[in-house]
């Protein structure tokens, strides 16, 4: 099939079409649209490569949560999926849970500890956004005069469609003139990757002059970069040629370059790089097959992981904490048993890249190397494929982790944000207890995570929570006006509780939420009255 997205290689907006029409319009199959939140702030913070990575392995998730359905990249972080039963809706979450898992490993450690980015959102407003979760979105053809474009409608999938196309005047005629009058090295550096990062196709030959020609190897290696963004099949030829250039810089964001721009088909043609004499070269390969999603590069990294580099003058440690990132990358399951060898191995080195890029694939071999440790559960913890037994035990070691300090309260929140079996008893009295201690994001997260698990208030919550604010504790207007949206909504408390502390609060945000809440409670005990029933 000639429709695919070069980035994830799944069917494209031409199948896609076909496929809504053919088994959701004229069928009895749903249609689901599945995008990443707050994705663009991301992909602006850390840049194309990484957010591409993420884009990759989401849809790696889809194809195999959902197996015998249809699943579609529309472009950008926008997927369609379409199937139909309980087995489709459940792979959709489990889908949901191993995004959420697996998502930790994306960001620098101290992103982590903090559970999210600062930076601006698509309105321009500086904030914090936490760290990278799914949105869902479910569309049934419910009636004969469904046409594909209101089912396309209702699912948002227009959304994005002209997503980076609102610069109005395009970079690369500026870039032309710059490179004519001799424009200073940094200047040019940054015009020459701005074409990349809006992916001007128009740029592409004079980014191949650059790449090719008698400039600083400065310039040449931002050229690969930016010739990667863009992507298209020109590019790439161009890429291939530079495999082959002088400069060791150069060569390295051409690998990088391939990466962004083919995908798994780029493994095959950066593979016999790891045969180069520089590391960064070689290293480059090594990430690059894991986020990539090329398979049969597993080969290749396993060799690097437990090898030598070539040459005394070269970091062994380096080039193996490379390819055990891309491992982690590839996120396979069969690769776990091949990790923790290597955890469990006394003499290995860097064994703690090991243990890390075993967490970020999971399974039980995972669970087993967390729950002997029995400490804290880790930044990153992928809980695919393990036995419920061993989610048990390390729901216990979670539960425990939320009365801790940040970061590893952070990490414990997450846990549970991917974990898909019910909250014990232990684990619900603990985050209730833990409105007691947490503030700020930190509360709203948990609040959000009690709401969404079906977790009802009671007189406990609001007593812990009352009794900090009245005493002058700052927890934050926008976590408290998330706790009372999750008591309006879920309930078990009586209106009169929230008057005192929330509804005569000076803070209006909060003030409206308890107004809010006051109403959702009442008209529940009302209607309840009505119908003969005691009100709880």
């Amino acid at each position: 099939m000639h429709d695919r997205n070069p980035l994830t290689g799944l069917p494209g907006n031409t199948a896609i079409q076909s496929k809504l029409e053919q088994l959701v319009v004229h069928g009895d199959s749903t249609a689901v649209y599945i995008d990443i939140v707050d994705f663009k702030p991301f992909n602006d913070y850390y840049g194309f490569a990484l957010g591409d990575s993420v884009i990759r392995r989401l849809g790696q998730i889809l194809e195999e949560s959902v197996p015998g359905c249809f699943v579609g990249h529309i472009g950008g972080d926008d997927f369609i999926c379409v199937g139909k039963g309980s087995s489709f809706s459940k792979g959709i979450e489990d889908a949901r849970q191993r995004f959420r898992s697996i998502v930790p490993g994306f960001y620098t450690h101290r992103d982590r500890e903090l559970g999210g980015i600062e930076t601006f959102d698509r309105e321009g407003s500086y904030r914090f956004l936490p760290l990278l979760d799914i949105a869902v979105v479910y569309a049934d053809a419910d009636n004969s005069t469904f046409t594909v474009e209101s089912l396309a409608g209702k699912a948002g999938r227009t959304k994005k469609f002209l997503k980076g196309q609102q610069v109005a005047s395009p970079v690369f005629p500026v870039l032309r003139k710059a490179l004519d009058l001799g424009y200073s090295v940094q200047n040019t550096k940054a015009l020459i990757e701005a074409c990349g990062v809006l992916r001007e196709e128009g740029a592409a030959d004079i980014l191949e002059g650059v790449l090719h020609g008698h400039y600083s190897w400065n310039l040449r290696k931002s050229a690969a970069l930016a010739l990667g963004y863009i992507g298209n099949s020109r590019c790439t030829q161009f890429l291939q040629s530079a495999l082959k250039d002088t400069n060791p810089h150069v060569r390295t964001r051409s690998v990088e370059g391939l990466v962004v721009s083919m995908g798994r088909e780029a493994g095959p043609l950066i593979a016999p790089m790891l045969n180069d004499r520089s590391t960064w070269v070689r290293r480059a390969v090594l990430r690059g097959t894991g986020y990539a999603g090329w398979y049969q590069g597993f080969q290749y990294l396993k060799a690097a992981a437990t090898g030598k580099a070539p040459g005394a003058e070269i970091n062994t440690s380096q080039e193996r904490r490379a390819a055990l990132e891309g491992i982690a990358m590839l996120g396979k399951a069969e690769d776990a048993e091949f990790l923790a060898e290597l955890c469990s191995s006394g003499d290995y080195f860097p064994r703690d890249a090991a243990c890390r890029s075993l967490c970020s694939v999971g399974t039980d071999c995972a669970a087993d190397f967390v729950i002997e440790r029995n400490t804290v559960i880790p930044d990153v913890l992928n809980l695919a494929g393990m036995s419920s037994s061993n989610l048990r035990k390390l729901e216990v070691i979670a539960a425990r982790s939320l009365t801790a300090a940040d970061p590893v309260v952070t990490d414990a929140l997450r846990f549970f944000e991917g974990f898909s079996p019910e909250f014990s008893k232990l684990t619900d009295a603990e985050m209730r207890k833990n409105l007691g201690n947490l503030s700020g994001d930190l509360f709203r997260r948990l609040v959000v995570l009690m709401d969404s698990r079906n977790l009802a208030a009671d007189p406990s919550c609001i007593a812990r929570v009352a009794s900090r604010i009245d005493s002058g504790e700052q927890i934050g207007s926008s976590a408290l006006s998330a706790f009372l949206g999750w008591v309006a909504h879920r309930g078990g408390v009586s209106p009169g509780s929230l008057l005192m502390s929330f509804l005569r609060r000076d803070s209006r945000p909060v003030a409206a939420s308890a107004a809010l809440a006051i109403r959702s409670l009442a008209f529940r005990d009302l209607t309840q009255i009505e119908n003969g029933e005691t009100i709880s």
